[in-house]
């Protein structure tokens, strides 16, 4: 008998795998690894440095609906290579920059490109490819978010250590360009019928499948925007982004203040690692129980790590939160696209989820710097654990009544 051929979907996962591993943690988990070597050559403050990061942000927020429209309904494969060549030679040129204002130039470069070559021509692949398992193969694609974070960190720091940051950014650049590029030109398809091919599981029916075929909204992706549940929808991503950049950005600072550097290490490590195998378990849960379920156990535990944050002076619960925070901190990534999908289906997907990632980019730009501003003035962060956990109720709830109210737009409404 002859042994089935593995889908070529899996083989575009494995590419979304390679540049999440390798773009994305260049503008993301590695970016302030150069914080102290530039400031210190430079002559500029951290804070100078880092507003490099809000430009990205701001092309993000701006600019995101326009792009995944471009991306959805154009030529994927040339608009990211040629984002992949922009972004790599833009990186590389932050090594021969003299003053940072030549290194704000340089970041409205790459924050375009980067739009147009990372996250969102992603989740719009693989929306594309898969109908049944798109839980796990988003989970999959964007845990190279965290394998990237893991590999590079010792390697950009031996880099800096060895041959200075000028040079790291050389070294990070070119092996951006000699990943991605080859992998958006040969490996990548836009979708299924690129290769004469169906999405994954659009032949199986039953009951869950059925369900997720006759999501389609009946009113147009214009007239959706005048709706309740699109704006809640909204909501719930400017909240995911700021607990998201809350955590992610002020979890370090107030756990080396709790216990020091050396554990503060161990216990970043370990929800990093554990992040990992978070993102595979959300979209398991994704794909076995359903959106409802997945934002449920995503939220809840995103919540639990604020709680446990609160008594991490005691070593117990610090270690607790570094559990319940990798298992919880895929929503930041994997259940926008995920949700998104849920409501739309992937005909409108293309046209929403630059909105969705905009209203994220907004939380992301608010959040660390507000957990900031609270200890300035309080001297303290529980007040802002509180309020973040708060927040991720707010994120859960949002997200579910918005799938809710728009079943009652669907092709075939469901009485959940």
């Amino acid at each position: 008998m002859k042994k089935e051929k593995m889908f070529y979907g899996w083989w575009v996962v494995l590419g979304c795998v390679l540049i999440t591993t390798t773009m994305v943690p260049s503008v993301m988990s590695m970016a302030n690894k150069f914080l102290i070597p530039f400031t210190t050559e430079m002559g500029v403050s951290r804070g100078a440095f880092t507003f490099s990061n809000t430009i990205l942000q701001i092309m993000g927020i701006f600019l995101a609906p326009f792009v995944t429209k471009k991306l959805a309904k154009g030529n994927i494969r040339r608009m990211q290579s040629i984002s992949i060549i922009v972004f790599a030679l833009a990186y590389a040129s932050y090594g021969l920059v003299q003053n940072v204002y030549q290194h704000y130039a340089i970041s409205f470069v790459i924050g375009i490109s980067y739009l147009n070559a990372a996250i969102i021509p992603v989740s719009i692949i693989i929306t594309n490819w898969f109908q049944k398992k798109r839980g796990l193969a988003m989970s999959i694609a964007m845990a190279g978010i965290g394998v990237g974070g893991f590999i590079f960190s010792p390697l950009v720091t031996m880099w800096l250590s060895h041959y200075g940051w000028r040079t790291t950014y050389f070294i990070f650049a070119a092996i951006i360009l000699t990943v991605c590029l080859p992998v958006s030109l040969f490996l990548i398809k836009k979708q299924p019928s690129d290769k004469g091919l169906q999405p994954y599981g659009a032949n199986e029916v039953d009951a869950n499948q059925t369900k997720a075929v006759k999501q389609q909204l009946t009113i147009s992706t214009k007239d959706s925007f005048t709706k309740s549940f699109f704006i809640i929808l909204i909501i719930g991503m400017i909240c995911n982004g700021i607990i998201n950049s809350g955590a992610l950005g002020q979890f370090p600072p107030a756990l080396e203040e709790l216990h020091g550097p050396a554990i503060s290490a161990s216990i970043i490590s370990l929800y990093s690692l554990i992040g990992v195998g978070g993102k595979l378990l959300l979209g398991w849960i994704n794909d076995k129980f359903g959106i409802k379920v997945s934002i449920l156990f995503g939220c809840t535990a995103f919540a639990l790590a604020f709680v446990c944050i609160l008594f991490g002076q005691n070593i117990i619960f610090a270690y607790a939160m570094a559990v319940v925070f990798g298992l919880g901190n895929a929503i930041g990534t994997v259940i926008p696209p995920l949700v998104t999908s849920a409501i739309y289906g992937p005909e409108q997907y293309g046209d929403v989820y630059g909105y969705v990632s905009s209203a994220t980019q907004i939380g992301l730009s608010i959040g660390s710097l507000a957990v900031a501003a609270t200890f300035d003035m309080t001297g303290s962060y529980s007040s802002a654990w509180i309020v973040l956990a708060i927040l991720s109720v707010v994120t859960m709830y949002s997200w579910l009544t918005a799938y809710r109210k728009s079943r009652q737009f669907s092709a075939t409404p469901i009485n959940e």
